[in-house]
């Protein structure tokens, strides 16, 4: 039988539907329902066995079009509020280099090399 979009008769019958079968359980057992509650639920009332990860994936989808958020928490670091620049403006003035003292000590790095750049500044400490 090919896939795809389920003939007339196949439709939201939930004994050949696999994904009617899952969208009737959340009904009954609602949307925080755990997937293997849901295939028990399934094969007694349907008699469909369903693995559990094709429940998941069913409950998610149907989640989705309800327009519930998924319960999974985002991965990675989490944002700063504030933006980058927003910390240079609070430093204190002393703390700050203006731009125009940074071209000018690049300037000075491009014309006497990292080294003399270097030895400058052990001078100067």
């Amino acid at each position: 039988m090919p896939r795809g979009r389920p003939s007339g008769e196949q439709g939201s019958d939930p004994k050949t539907n696999k994904m009617a079968a899952v969208r009737l359980a959340m009904d009954s057992l609602g949307y925080e329902a755990p997937p293997l509650d849901i295939q028990q639920f399934v094969k007694d009332n349907f008699g469909q066995d369903i693995p559990s990860n094709m429940v998941s994936s069913y409950k998610s989808n149907i989640r989705k079009e309800a327009g519930l958020k998924s319960k999974r928490k985002k991965r990675g670091r989490p944002r700063k509020d504030e933006p980058a620049t927003a910390v240079a403006a609070t430093a204190s003035s002393h703390d700050a280099v203006p731009w125009k003292d940074i071209r000018t000590i690049k300037d000075i790095a491009g014309r006497i090399g990292k080294k003399g750049l270097r030895e400058l500044v052990e001078l100067l400490d």
